[in-house]
């Protein structure tokens, strides 16, 4: 297949072991270049996220905290928030676009802790960083 058309087909749903590694096989195995080594992996993936969650009969909503765990461990991220920016087609989800300053706000007792935490362990990041740092580790200081 082509990057394009593994970007556009659906992900077999796969029942056993066997077919999910056959699958798997036939995923890795076709002629790849630099786009369609991405869909490889991504489909092989899925497939077998499909197969354990069918295995073990999770619900939509574990299935869903499966998704944010598979992205905080292959991302590295502990503190992050997925946007569809479908929703700006639609006023309803205005609230869930905030600005900058809004994100801090929200977030200052953790980004206050972080930034402590970086200040110790980073003191020759760039000078910019070591300011911005400064500024977010004074956050909680200022309800005090």
């Amino acid at each position: 297949m082509t990057e394009q058309e593994m970007r556009d087909s659906e992900v077999k749903k796969v029942t056993t072991i066997e077919e999910l590694s056959s699958y798997i096989a036939e995923l890795v195995n076709q002629k790849h270049d630099y786009g369609t080594c991405v869909y490889a992996m991504s489909m092989s993936a899925v497939a077998t996220f499909y197969y354990v969650a069918h295995k073990l009969g999770v619900a939509g909503y574990q299935a869903g905290c499966a998704d944010w765990d598979f992205l905080r461990r292959t991302r590295r991220m502990d503190h992050f928030k997925i946007l569809d920016l479908e929703n700006l087609l639609f006023p309803q989800y205005q609230d869930e676009f905030k600005s900058y300053e809004e994100l801090i706000r929200e977030n200052k007792s953790w980004l206050s802790k972080e930034a402590e935490k970086r200040l110790a362990a980073n003191p020759d990041a760039h000078p910019d960083v070591i300011k911005h740092w400064k500024n977010l580790a004074t956050l909680n200081k200022d309800e005090q």
